[in-house]
């Protein structure tokens, strides 16, 4: 039995087709989070800075850390 190759151009369309089935998706998300309800978005939002601080926190004991070990 012999296996069928896919030629380039098979390959790029299909991709193709991948890529755009993706990018319908994204902007779905996209449109779902702009027309939802602003109280969900002001939780994000909230999360989202409560995450940043976490972060900064983390990134302040990396620098110790580093200062430390020299």
């Amino acid at each position: 039995m012999k296996k069928e190759k896919f030629s380039y151009t098979k390959m790029t369309f299909l991709l193709s087709v991948i890529g755009f089935i993706g990018s319908i998706g994204f902007y779905l998300g996209v449109l779902r989070q702009v027309y939802s309800s602003s109280t969900g978005n002001q939780d994000t939002i909230q999360e989202l800075q409560i995450e940043n601080e976490r972060l900064k926190e983390q990134i302040n004991i990396l620098i110790e850390e580093k200062h430390n070990d020299k």
